[in-house]
């Protein structure tokens, strides 16, 4: 079949995700790639049926995607991360370890460290455990004492099936990356400092290096949270932070991904997850090697940007794109506020026990406002569902031209959709209609 516009590969879209696949047919030949693992010969069978159809590049935006990414665009001749630069992306400890000027912090190996080994190197109590590898708020402990730590640490020494995961993901991912250039230390752990919630505002931000290296700034979104630090939602653009403010961001932004592009990151999008802190300096929190595919629509609604067709556009040229959220923002151009907000659940049982499915039903078909369902409303939590945030059930995008009218309508929401009171979830201060 032959096309005049580009023939773009998306990997692996969710359901939410066809209106806007729908839109970008308009301007690109959009072929749907659904590969399943990194086996090689998978990836020789991708990589054969998108030269028979022309498809030229290919991009992924969930962080299972991330390295199908990488192994289709090389094979595919275009420019893309580095191996190198794709494990240090992977890896919570290896990541902080490019930060200028980062918060305490060390690596943890409970198979090779004793328990002492590893209390005598934790310099702040209490403090945050991580698992370098896990994705999704698995695996990340608050730890206020040795007894506590001493409790992971045996739960991890005895799960081996874990254990054999993130072996897996690195040597996968170190393929190809000569023995000099691996990281002396690559850790299943890091113990760092516990940032205060109620003192720090935590952001997302989007941007891209091109193939030659250079950074560009795409967008900015603020994290809210509930006071017993429960995400309430994704807001962009920030309230707490004006545009002014941003030219601290974009030096903090170009130094750290300097680095990352010095390792190889090029021709795709990137998304960091940093706190402002209370004195203004920037930590990092984590970085994917991705753009983040929930922040979309924020950017459609707020700034009538689409994040997949530039990012598809970006892997097929390697160029500058058009225009940014970003520029639009700090030039103070009319927009809209845009929240993804966030319905989560802390008791097991059925989904339509919890949530009001008539009232879910008239968002989506009588206001035609956008629900992406993590879990179905048949679909039944247990205890293996539950992350410290709970279980997320949905999320659902609101717009607003003013923040205030975004604010009255997500508290509208949130009070309508629960069939059970949901506890713990006092609004911050600032959160008024």
């Amino acid at each position: 079949m032959t096309t005049s516009k580009p023939v773009i590969g998306f990997l692996n879209p969710q359901a939410y995700m066809q209106d806007a696949i729908a839109d970008m047919r308009n301007r690109l030949d959009v072929r749907i790639l659904t590969p399943e693992t990194w086996d090689a010969a998978e990836i020789d069978d991708v990589v054969t049926h998108c030269q028979a159809e022309g498809i030229q590049a290919v991009a992924g935006f969930a962080q299972k995607d991330a390295f199908h990414h990488i192994l289709i665009n090389e094979r595919l001749g275009n420019p893309t991360i580095s191996r190198l630069a794709f494990l240090y992306c992977m890896n919570k400890y290896l990541m902080r370890t490019l930060e200028a000027d980062p918060f305490w912090f060390a690596p943890i190996d409970p198979l090779s460290e004793s328990d002492d080994d590893i209390i005598a190197k934790i310099a702040e109590w209490p403090f945050m455990l991580k698992n370098t590898s896990l994705s999704l708020g698995r695996g990340i402990f608050k730890v206020k004492t040795p007894d506590d730590l001493r409790a992971v640490l045996a739960d991890y020494r005895a799960d081996t099936a874990l254990q054999d995961l993130i072996a897996f993901q690195n040597e996968t991912f170190s393929k190809g990356i000569p023995a000099e250039q691996i990281p002396p230390v690559v850790p299943p752990f890091i113990a760092e400092h516990l940032v205060d919630m109620n003192t720090a505002i935590e952001y997302c931000y989007e941007g891209y290096i091109t193939a030659t290296g250079e950074v560009v700034h795409y967008a900015l979104t603020e994290e809210v949270y509930f006071s017993n630090h429960q995400a309430l939602g994704y807001l962009t653009p920030p309230l707490s932070l004006s545009a002014e403010q941003t030219s601290q961001i974009e030096a903090w932004v170009n130094d750290y991904m300097g680095r990352m592009s010095d390792l190889g990151y090029h021709n795709q999008f990137f998304n960091l997850e940093f706190w402002i802190m209370p004195d203004g300096t920037i930590a990092l929190t984590e970085i994917n090697p991705r753009a983040a595919h929930s922040y979309h629509y924020n950017y459609v609604y707020s700034f009538g940007s689409s994040l997949f067709e530039d990012n598809l556009s970006l892997v097929a040229d390697g160029g500058k794109l058009p225009d940014t959220p970003w520029r639009k923002w700090r030039a103070g151009e009319d927009h809209n506020y845009t929240l993804i907000v966030l319905i989560t659940a802390k008791q097991t049982g059925q989904v339509s026990d919890i949530l009001n499915y008539a009232y879910v039903d008239h968002l989506e078909q009588n206001e035609g406002i956008l629900i992406r369902h993590t879990k179905q409303r048949n679909d039944t939590l247990t205890a293996g569902d539950m992350t410290a945030a709970g279980a997320m059930l949905q999320q659902i995008w609101i717009t607003g031209r003013t923040a205030q009218e975004l604010i009255a309508k997500e508290r509208e929401i949130r009070a309508k959709i629960y069939l059970q009171a949901q506890e713990g979830s006092d609004y911050p201060d600032y959160w008024v209609a």
